[in-house]
């Protein structure tokens, strides 16, 4: 298996797995914190989305969906590219707010299939050659799909998680 499918495997789970954790989701529950500094269900999988866009947008010099097509504003945020939800402090978290369990879903959807297309648009071995990441890092590109896949893997757990405590679960069926 080539790296670029490994990622674009791993995009289709991790895209699964938020699809899963905030589908039937209410507002209410997409915003709920267990805890007052703990992100809410609606803020990972926005992260998750946020990231995804950002990096492979920046890759192909392509404007972001978040600012391009205006998902900034069905979110009531600013349309400022380098918000990610990376550092967020709390009274940051507590702003992300999409106007329904629609709209974040169909921006982590729009964002999914960004992602992939770009990825699976890749020759192969072009994960070995140089690329900067919109942080300004230079390496090789597969660093940056690597983040991609890490935070997308380890945010769609929490949701999974945090979803499992609101319902009162032990585990998180499928």
């Amino acid at each position: 298996m080539l790296l670029r499918e490994f990622v674009v495997r791993m995009l289709d789970d991790v895209h699964e797995e938020v699809e899963n954790a905030i589908d039937g989701m209410t507002l209410e529950q997409l915003f709920h914190r267990p805890e007052a500094e703990a992100n809410s269900m609606g803020w990972l999988a926005w992260h998750v989305a946020r990231t995804q866009d950002q990096r492979s947008s920046h890759l192909q010099d392509l404007p972001q969906l978040w600012v391009a097509d205006g998902w900034h504003t069905r979110f009531e945020l600013d349309a400022d590219p380098k918000n990610t939800g990376r550092g967020h402090d709390d009274e940051q978290v507590s702003a992300v707010r999409p106007e329904s369990p629609r709209v974040l879903r169909d921006y982590c959807d729009a964002a999914y299939r960004r992602t992939k297309a770009y990825v699976e648009s890749l020759p192969p071995g072009s994960e070995d050659e140089t690329a900067t990441g919109p942080d300004g890092l230079v390496g090789p590109l597969s660093n940056i799909l690597f983040r991609i896949v890490h935070g997308g893997i380890a945010h769609s757990a929490q949701l999974a998680y945090v979803r499992g405590l609101i319902e009162h679960r032990h585990w998180f069926p499928r």
